[in-house]
């Protein structure tokens, strides 16, 4: 019997788009793509939402690692702005509240920043999870095994009971690595899908 499912934020709660920050800092659409690359889905930034470092230390490590464009990285940070880079997906945290109208328990795991996190949970959806385990504060990002350990331990989930939903197919897998039921968001009619089968188990 399923009784908790877990979201994942960015992808599926989320609209993760950087590409829209560098767009209304005056970039063009060639620097829009190649800063997205280089900064926002770059070992540095993966490390910086594990709090491995801070954002001056996630800076640094890359100017040091693409000096040719320092000015640019540092222009990018000195300016970072999350109400043009995080946007709630509505469809999606519609169902999330209705999932939760059901009976179902709700909670969050997801790889973000401290930062990311403080922005986020402004969010009207944060009033319906019970909670939620971040990278940052396990010190660590998905597929890592210690973060879905770490979600079951702290709140007593029966992985059993408990379905993922994320958008990347390698945290899917890790959570079915744990027993846990994962589901990958491509659409959310899919996801609805699969947690109707799920259910009628």
């Amino acid at each position: 019997m399923i009784k908790n499912i877990v979201f994942d934020l960015g992808g599926v709660l989320i609209d993760f788009k950087p590409e829209k920050y560098l767009e209304h800092i005056g970039y063009s659409e060639e620097e829009v793509s190649f800063f997205t690359t280089m900064i926002f889905w770059s070992s540095e930034w993966s490390e910086y939402n594990s709090s491995k470092y801070d954002d001056r230390r996630t800076k640094e490590n890359l100017i040091k690692r693409n000096p040719q464009y320092a000015s640019e990285i540092e222009n990018i940070f000195n300016k970072i702005d999350y109400q043009y880079i995080l946007f709630e997906k509505k469809d999606t945290v519609h169902y999330l509240k209705e999932l939760k109208s059901r009976g179902y328990h709700i909670y969050l795991l997801s790889d973000l920043s401290i930062d990311s996190y403080n922005y986020n949970k402004q969010f009207d959806f944060f009033n319906d999870i019970i909670g939620g385990v971040y990278s940052f504060e396990v010190g660590s990002t998905k597929p890592n095994k210690k973060n879905y350990e770490t979600l079951l331990s702290k709140y007593q989930l029966i992985p059993e009971e408990t379905i993922f939903i994320d958008d990347r197919l390698e945290n899917v897998k890790a959570a079915d690595n744990c027993g846990i039921h994962g589901i990958q968001f491509t659409t959310l009619e899919d996801v609805k899908e699969q947690i109707t089968i799920l259910e009628k188990g």
